[in-house]
């Protein structure tokens, strides 16, 4: 049998246990495991009146107790332990990859985890320098230059080695996702993409060589785009992705357009790395009311991945 699939608990005051159980009732592909705390999914499985699929879990117990919807040092130790013991199992081959529920930042950082979120880790643990975050669905995939870091701070990190890096990145993955050479493009930085450096040279000094040395190694992409139109229907459907220089640019769209479908996708690095494109969700945590659906669509891209 081929390794299994696994599924990190995320914090376990959000809403990682209850979507982990609801996949696990109706698993969109065989051969899952779960990380999380046996105790605390229990708990979660009782009040949900879910069933608790003990055949699935890899018990990984809390150190403490935990509340629902309430930030810990307690709950954020546990989720970064969850996603080491996944890690470290992807990188020894006994997991296919690994799906992230979501944790909480100020929760790590409670718990002394200097790490912005998944990402950064995932980078550092494995030795991985080229890398981006990807976030796709049906309906639009942006991919991210820069990712938690202030707006103010976003100028000086557009290096050329860095953007035709996640370019690189997120041509090989779109192309392997749809089995054909990807289509891209790229939104500018400034209003109007710069308005020919009334708003903003970096459009001229930066943006368009970079995207004239991606065209010149065979990457189909087009732009710099006024931002305030690159993301209407008419350009999206002729597009498999956009790459996009900061977070708010890439996300603020995605999440408009698919909240509920998307899915994170960490690009470059040696293990298959999915997650759901949400948050720990405290304000409904506990009620079971959470959507599985972002899960279930990481899920299957996960699995799609490790055949690949």
């Amino acid at each position: 049998m081929p390794a299994p699939l696994v599924i990190t608990q995320g914090d376990p005051s959000g809403v990682g246990p209850e979507l982990a159980l609801k996949l696990l009732a109706n698993p969109p592909c065989p051969n899952l495991k779960i990380i999380g705390c046996a105790r605390h999914l229990s708990q979660v499985a009782a009040h949900l009146d879910l069933p608790l699929p003990n055949d699935h879990l890899i018990d990984l117990p809390l150190s403490g107790s935990v509340k629902m919807g309430e930030i810990s040092a307690t709950a954020g130790q546990h989720s970064f332990d969850c996603l080491e013991a996944a890690v470290e199992g992807a990188m020894s081959g006994a997991y296919a990859g690994v799906i992230t529920n979501p944790i909480h930042k100020e929760a790590w950082h409670r718990a002394g985890k200097p790490y912005p979120g998944h990402t950064e880790y995932l980078v550092e643990k494995t030795s991985s320098p080229d890398h981006a975050m990807m976030l796709t669905s049906a309906e639009i995939t942006c991919s991210l230059v820069t990712t938690h870091v202030s707006l103010g701070s976003v100028p000086g990190l557009l290096e050329e080695k860095r953007m035709l890096e996640v370019i690189a990145l997120t041509h090989r993955a779109m192309s392997a996702i749809h089995g054909r050479p990807a289509r891209l493009a790229m939104p500018g930085l400034n209003p109007h993409a710069g308005e020919g450096g009334l708003f903003g040279r970096e459009e001229i000094e930066l943006i368009i060589p970079v995207l004239e040395k991606a065209r010149t190694l065979g990457i189909n992409i087009i732009g710099p785009l006024s931002p305030d139109t690159a993301f209407l229907p008419a350009i999206r459907k002729n597009l498999d992705a956009y790459v996009c220089l900061y977070h708010d640019q890439g996300l603020i769209p995605l999440k408009t357009l698919a909240f509920d479908i998307g899915v994170n996708v960490t690009l470059g690095l040696p293990i298959v790395r999915t997650s759901v494109d949400h948050g720990t969700a405290f304000d409904i945590a506990g009620q079971g009311i959470a959507s599985v659906t972002s899960l279930a669509e990481a899920t299957k891209l996960a699995q799609k991945l490790a055949a690949s």
